[in-house]
């Protein structure tokens, strides 16, 4: 007899959780007509979970079955998806893992596999490394996440592994709401009700997961009015097609003042190297108050001027250094990295230079930026901010939330600060 994880899985609190579950284990036996089956809608809305639950089902119940689990890249799968597969499989001795990258999978001692892919389109464009990947059906998580290709490739790659016991080819996935193909192809025709019949569309909510805690039910009070309604309440409409600005929480009224530097407040310098012009953009922080000093542009500058010219405007200063993590590269005139310069010509300690390992995503960036304009005191000077100001007004953010940088040349999409 199996034995059995000790974690448990309780389909009888979440009552969406378990018709996905009884529908899925029903289109595996073709005693429906569902080959496609999408549940998500919101974060928290336990989607990730429910699926990987259904494949451990359906390893155990087809013997010798395959499947795959996709997300945009291998990091995303390591840190999120496996962490949840683990916790399903915690105590049973019947799984087994392999986890080299280029065949990172699990095991089942009845022979079934459930490997673990990121799509990494633009380092695979033609997703070639899922040629003659023989599976019986996918998991494409965050969907909106991933290209419309994966999708496709996931149809062709579907039932292309033959067994005595075959399950029906299918493909699930999980999403939050979007603008891109997603949204397109599978939401408007379910509103509509043009959906196919071959398509399951269920929409998952915080709201209908009842291990959502009080304690993360209030962090969300503190997202940007439209993130709560995209990712809380799961909202589709198109935030962004007013103005689509990257900072849509930014209000000239609100925002913009004058604003004094104050020389016995801690100095946060943030700096960015990724091209013409150097910038560095100069904060404080007291009074529960987010304060811009002044944005600092030189073109045809370097570093050292940049410095000095800091040193200058600001005598005497404590300063706290973070910003572009490209800066920790060493540059092409010297063996010194941007960071180690400023650390040495500002006369730093180590502790007061403060980068991160590597830059957010851009997507986790805008989310943060607006939630904080919305609901924290903030306030740059008029005219030594005008740089910033210019960005804030005038950069448009793309359907991936990316910076529009078509052309770096127009002021719209310069982004320098």
């Amino acid at each position: 007899m199996e034995q059995q994880s000790r974690y448990s899985v309780d389909l009888t609190q979440n009552e969406k959780q378990h018709k996905f579950f009884m529908l899925s284990m029903a289109a595996a036996q073709a005693a429906n007509h569902f080959k496609f089956l999408f549940y998500g809608g919101g974060i928290r809305g336990g989607k990730t979970y429910i699926i990987l639950f259904i494949l451990t089902r359906l390893c155990k119940i087809f013997p010798g079955s395959r499947w795959c689990v996709v997300r945009k890249d291998m990091p995303s799968i390591e840190t999120t998806t496996v962490s949840s597969f683990e916790k399903i499989i915690t105590g049973s001795p019947n799984w087994k893992w392999y986890r080299d990258k280029s065949n990172y999978h699990v095991t089942h001692t009845n022979g079934s596999k459930i490997f673990f892919r990121g799509e990494n389109i633009t380092i695979d464009p033609f997703l070639n490394k899922f040629l003659g990947l023989e599976v019986n059906g996918f998991f494409l998580e965050q969907m909106e996440e991933l290209s419309e290709k994966m999708f496709e490739k996931a149809i062709e790659r579907t039932g292309s592994w033959y067994i005595d016991k075959m399950p029906r080819g299918l493909i699930f996935g999980s999403f939050n709401p979007s603008q891109g193909w997603l949204k397109k192809r599978f939401y408007e025709p379910f509103k509509n009700g043009t959906l196919d019949s071959d398509t399951l569309f269920m929409e998952a909510l915080p709201s209908d997961n009842p291990f959502v805690t009080d304690d993360q039910k209030s962090g969300w009070g503190k997202m940007a009015e439209r993130y709560r309604k995209q990712f809380v309440e799961g909202s589709w409409d198109d935030f962004d097609s007013e103005d689509g600005r990257w900072l849509f929480a930014f209000n000239s009224q609100r925002h913009i003042g004058k604003v004094e530097w104050n020389p016995h407040q801690v100095t946060y310098l943030s700096f960015d190297f990724n091209r013409e012009p150097i910038t560095c953009s100069v904060w404080q922080f007291y009074d529960n108050i987010i304060r811009g000093v002044r944005s600092i542009k030189i073109n045809d500058g370097t570093i050292y001027r940049l410095c000095n010219e800091i040193l200058e405007l600001y005598p005497g200063a404590f300063f706290i250094v973070n910003g572009d993590a490209s800066g920790a590269s060493r540059t092409t005139v010297n063996i010194l990295d941007n960071y180690q310069i400023i650390k040495n010509t500002l006369n730093l300690s180590k502790g007061q230079i403060q980068v991160s390992g590597a830059n957010p995503p851009l997507k986790d960036s805008r989310m943060l930026c607006n939630s904080i304009l919305e609901i924290q005191p903030f306030i740059v000077d008029a005219e030594n901010c005008k740089p910033f100001i210019e960005d804030a007004l005038n950069c448009k953010a793309n359907a991936d939330n990316t910076i529009v940088k078509n052309n770096r040349d127009k002021t719209g999409q310069a982004a320098d600060m």
